[in-house]
């Protein structure tokens, strides 16, 4: 449910961004964490579904650690675009620096949480595909939360699509 309700929110941004097209500059960066976001949410979902084949129960532990990467898709959602025309009245690129680039410290938290429960919770090895993309995912987000210039975290951004969707790649292919 709370997964759905992060997918409505990202959804209502894009909606919003739409309505006020006119009166507010348009910005590329949030927009392409959007898109990364989508894709993530819609890939974490087609994930959940198929947890039962893989591992039909489950430890507290596990259980906690899929919550919270829940939690993080609708915190990163909710953080990312604004939802009233209001909240984005200087432009979104001004929103997104000054409110939505939080929204990359969920996306992190989401990325470290799913790492762990890779490793630890369905033991998954170190040296597979999959790693190498989680590795420079994780810490792709949280060093554009830090950069202030926008050249720098516009960069992460252009590198982060091509990034996630080698992601996607790889998952459909393991």
């Amino acid at each position: 449910m709370v997964l759905g309700l992060s997918v409505t929110r990202l959804l209502t941004g894009f909606v919003t961004i739409f309505r006020i097209r006119r009166t507010s500059k348009i910005d590329w960066v949030p927009l392409a964490w959007s898109s990364v976001l989508f894709i993530m949410q819609l890939q974490y979902w087609w994930a959940i579904n198929q947890l039962s084949t893989l591992q039909p129960t489950f430890y507290f532990g596990e259980f906690i650690f899929l919550v919270l990467m829940t939690l993080m898709l609708f915190l990163t959602a909710a953080l990312l675009l604004p939802s009233r025309g209001e909240d984005e009245a200087n432009g979104l690129r001004i929103y997104f620096e000054q409110d939505g680039r939080f929204a990359l410290i969920s996306l992190t938290a989401f990325l470290v949480f799913g790492f762990l429960v890779n490793v630890f919770g369905f033991k998954s090895q170190l040296e597979a595909a999959w790693a190498f993309t989680d590795i420079p995912m994780i810490i792709l987000p949280a060093t554009a939360f830090f950069l202030r210039e926008r050249k720098y975290y516009a960069a992460i951004a252009a590198l982060y699509l091509p990034l996630c969707a080698l992601d996607v790649w790889i998952s459909l292919t393991s």
